[in-house]
This record gives C-alpha cells, sequence and structure tokens, in this order.
C-alpha cells in the first residue's frame, strides 16, 4: 500500500505505509439473508378491453451481506487493533433494504388501431449497503450508510404500443423515462487512514447526490408484402409466403441519458457526467416468412 502516490508513477513519491497482508474473513455471527415482501392490488375495467390496476408493494430485506475492515484505525489513536495485519475486511449479515412502491398500470385498446401499455411507479428504496464486498466510510460509525439505494428511481414511467396502419404497415413504440438516480459523494482522499479513498464530508450521508433523468423512445416501423409462389407443383401445397421491412430507432429522440456522475468533490469534474448511454441508433432489417 502506497499513500498520497504520484501518477503516473507511483514510486517517484508516496509513502509505502506497511508491508502487512490484508485478509478477507466470515464474521462468527453470519446469517442467511432474507427478503419479504407484501402487496396489495385493486383491479377495475374502466370500459370494453381496457382496465387500470393499482398495486402497493413493501419489500423488507434483512440479514444482507456487507463488509467492514475491523482493522480499521481507531479514529482517536490512529492505531490499528492487530499490528500483524493491515485491512481484516469482514464479511457481515448486517445490513437490511426497505422498499415502498406504488405502481398504476392501464392496459386497453384505443380505438381500432391503437393497442396501449402504460405503467407508472412512486418508489422509495432503502438499505445501508452497496454489496457484499462494500466497504462502508467509516467503518466504526455505520449510521451514514443509511441511504438511497443505487437504484431508487423516485419516478418511472413506461409505455408500450402497438399502432396498427394502413398497407400493411405497423409502428411500434417503448418509451421509458425515469427521474434521477442517487450517487455518493466523496472527498476524493483517505482521510482516516483505512486505505480506501471513499470518505465523505463531514454530515453527509451515503448517496446524497442526484443526477439528471433520463428518457427513452424506441420505435419500430415494419412494412408487410405478400410474396406469390411461382415454383411447380409446391404452389399448390403452401400458402402465400410474405416479405417484412423493419426500421428499428433506438432512442430515436436521441436524448442524453447520463448513467454516471462524478461525486468526488476534489475533482475539477464534481457534478458533471462521466458516460452515458448510446445515441442514436438506426437498424433495418428484412425477414422471410415461410408458410406451409
Amino acid at each position: 500500500m502506497i499513500s498520497n502516490p504520484s501518477f503516473p508513477n507511483p514510486f517517484l513519491t508516496g509513502e509505502t505505509i506497511t508491508p502487512a497482508p490484508s485478509i478477507i474473513r466470515l464474521a462468527p455471527d453470519l446469517q442467511a439473508p432474507y427478503l419479504s415482501q407484501t402487496s396489495v392490488g385493486v383491479e377495475q375495467e374502466l370500459w370494453h378491453k381496457n382496465s387500470l390496476t393499482v398495486e402497493y408493494s413493501f419489500l423488507h430485506g434483512t440479514h444482507l451481506f456487507r463488509s467492514r475492515n475491523i482493522n480499521a484505525p481507531f479514529p482517536q489513536t490512529e492505531v490499528r487493533p492487530d499490528p500483524n495485519f493491515l485491512n481484516i475486511n469482514q464479511v457481515e449479515s448486517s445490513a437490511f433494504e426497505r422498499s415502498h412502491s406504488l405502481t398504476v398500470t392501464f392496459r386497453g385498446r384505443l380505438g381500432k388501431f391503437f393497442e396501449p401499455y402504460a405503467q407508472y411507479v412512486f418508489s422509495n428504496t432503502t438499505n445501508n449497503t452497496d454489496g457484499i464486498f462494500s466497504l462502508p466510510a467509516n467503518s466504526y460509525d455505520l449510521r451514514p450508510e443509511i441511504g438511497p439505494a443505487d437504484f431508487d428511481w423516485r419516478h418511472r414511467f413506461n409505455l408500450m404500443g402497438a399502432v396498427t396502419l394502413p398497407w400493411a404497415c405497423r409502428l411500434g413504440l417503448v418509451l421509458s423515462a425515469m427521474s434521477a438516480a442517487p450517487f455518493n459523494i466523496t472527498t476524493g482522499f483517505d482521510n482516516n487512514g483505512d486505505t480506501v479513498a471513499n470518505d465523505r464530508p463531514a454530515g453527509v450521508t451515503r448517496n446524497t447526490g442526484r443526477g439528471p433523468g433520463s428518457t427513452q423512445l424506441d420505435l419500430r416501423f415494419t412494412k408487410s408484402f405478400s410474396v406469390p409462389l411461382l415454383w411447380g407443383e409446391q404452389r399448390a401445397k403452401l400458402k402465400r409466403n410474405s416479405l417484412e421491412f423493419s426500421v428499428d430507432a433506438f432512442n430515436a429522440i436521441n436524448h442524453t441519458n447520463i448513467n454516471g456522475i462524478v461525486g468526488v468533490l476534489s475533482s475539477p469534474f464534481f457534478g458533471r457526467a462521466n458516460s452515458a448511454l448510446e445515441a442514436r441508433t438506426i437498424q433495418l432489417s428484412v425477414r422471410y416468412i415461410f408458410r406451409r
């Protein structure tokens, strides 16, 4: 381990902390995690072939896996409990997760040409770990780890549908929109000497930052042609085949959907995006349908 290494050559400057080894061990009271889910819903037919469903769900996870460095330096003395090791990352079953969600779904047919499926979800998910090998900012104080889950999108809307057009044409669409996902805010330094640069500013809890929302519209236009059969005896045995041309537009509106935000306060790019999903993509395809 080297503290404050230089870049790009970390060996020009910096101070070696210790050659002591680091290990991963299981907690002696490790338990199997479990999830319990409760839901209640009401479905009502609005008119012919159209229905509305409202459902509330509660998800509770206990004894979830997390890691904690039980050999991190004490905050008062900066001395490690066991000098024979550098880090002792202990896998524990002390994490939890709570999720509330309200889902409203519409299924039906509008007129003779449009068959929509629309769903809106309002949810709130809170946990205190990012996974089995995720380490807290302070292994001696786990309370600031309680915060929104990485996948805590409060609002989500999905619309899927197919439009039947004249001349054997068909248009399909998938629209997805969701509010911002949280991100972690860190100092960018190893302030507590545990060799992990995930320390947060004083008073800042886990996943307090929020990035922008995202919107994705995918379209598919299809045109079918009937293909006559022109060969010999098989013409009487086979039905008419068809040729199908399709144009797919992924992210048709070419919206910039950010999926990564720099949360390091010491970075000049703090609060800015560093990755995004794909831009508009057009795909052409041809399919020949052979019928007997």
